[in-house]
């Protein structure tokens, strides 16, 4: 019995002297800052903004679609091409900001999968009978169909004209994929407008996965990593093709358009003004994951991590704007100039997915295949 007794007592001592040894948050702790404004400013100031513009770039593409298709023409077809490529910027506004309403309808998946399956579009076109809506159907939809659909290759202005006047299903599917991408844009971005902004602001106790934190740092993370390291260069270098490491040129964003690089370019300001807590289309500055980690004090190499982020976005768009005339052109003419955009991509990966998670707390909770 007294045996018990000590060790019952031994145990009693060693639970309070470990309570009263744990830890406590210091004042530069992750849980100190300020995490609501953060995301309150974020969440007003970028990501309802962006995806307002986004819509509106929508219903603008969908009002010169149903002139084009109304009244095929030259005018009004290089009125929907110019139309296209502000829409397509607008998107890789809004294109890393894939938790909550954008997940829950895969938005990513339903806007921009690239390259685009060009047969099924043919087939679908031909059949006049396809539900949009199906997962089959997601490669052969979306902002890079129409990108394919407005700038047929191997054909003139005239041309292209010539086709949609005589092929009335061809006019049908360019107003239903507009449309499609206009309705699914006004989805995500009331969710965010109405309910879900209350949501996002007041899930912070802590940076778990499932947080306000915790989702608007895995889906950059994840989108960078594998929608434009790998997506936009990694794959097209050939980076990602096994042993042989064969180069697809045709697999890059805005193929037929040519404006791959403009749109990786404007993906990367996308993600700094995000990471800064930028106000969409304006020079003000808010709370953003920058503040975050500047509050903790997050370093790297003796360099505050938030500048060593942004220096390396800045190099990235450098590296990228070096490039010429499109990404695939500069695969096949200059490939060393690509190999430099993808390495300065490659150090940016763990700034993001280990160094600012380690810093902030946050799990990354996506599975990465790719072995980096």
């Amino acid at each position: 019995m007294k045996v018990n007794k000590i060790i019952v007592i031994s145990i009693l001592v060693f639970l309070i002297l470990a309570v009263q040894c744990k830890e406590k948050p210091t004042e530069n702790s992750p849980e100190k800052y300020d995490t609501k404004a953060m995301v309150t400013n974020v969440a007003t100031n970028y990501i309802i903004p962006a995806y307002s513009n986004y819509k509106d770039e929508t219903v603008t593409l969908l009002d010169l679609m149903n002139a084009f298709t109304s009244s095929p023409s030259e005018l009004n077809l290089t009125n929907c091409q110019n139309q296209w490529k502000e829409t397509a910027l607008a998107w890789q506004n809004v294109a890393m900001l894939e938790f909550g309403p954008a997940e829950g309808m895969s938005l990513k998946a339903q806007t921009n999968i690239f390259p685009v399956d060009t047969t099924l579009i043919k087939s679908n076109i031909a059949s006049n009978t396809y539900n949009l809506q199906l997962p089959s159907n997601f490669d052969a939809k979306g902002l890079q169909s129409l990108d394919y659909l407005l700038f047929l290759p191997a054909m003139t202005h005239a041309e292209i004209v010539t086709y949609y006047i005589n092929t009335t299903n061809a006019k049908i599917y360019l107003t239903s994929v507009a449309t499609e991408l206009n309705t699914n844009a006004t989805s995500v971005f009331n969710d965010w407008n109405t309910t879900y902004k209350t949501s996002f602001i007041n899930t912070i106790e802590s940076n778990a996965v499932g947080t306000s934190v915790s989702n608007m740092i895995n889906a950059l993370s994840l989108h960078f990593e594998a929608f434009v390291r790998k997506g936009k260069v990694g794959i097209p270098l050939g980076i990602f093709n096994g042993i042989s490491q064969q180069t697809m040129p045709g697999h890059v964003e805005g193929l037929y358009s040519g404006n791959s690089i403009d749109l990786a370019v404007q993906t990367m300001q996308s993600i700094k003004d995000y990471l800064n807590g930028k106000t969409f289309n304006s020079s003000t500055n808010g709370e953003g994951l920058s503040d975050y980690l500047d509050f903790v004090k997050a370093q790297n190499n003796g360099q505050n991590l938030s500048v060593v982020i942004d220096d390396k976005i800045d190099l990235i768009s450098t590296n990228l704007n070096a490039l010429s005339p499109t990404i695939n052109d500069a695969i096949i003419n200059n490939n060393t100039a690509v190999h430099t955009v993808y390495q300065s991509m490659q150090q940016l990966v763990p700034l993001i997915k280990i160094d600012m998670t380690s810093n902030l707390g946050v799990l990354i909770s996506y599975q990465d295949s790719d072995g980096d």
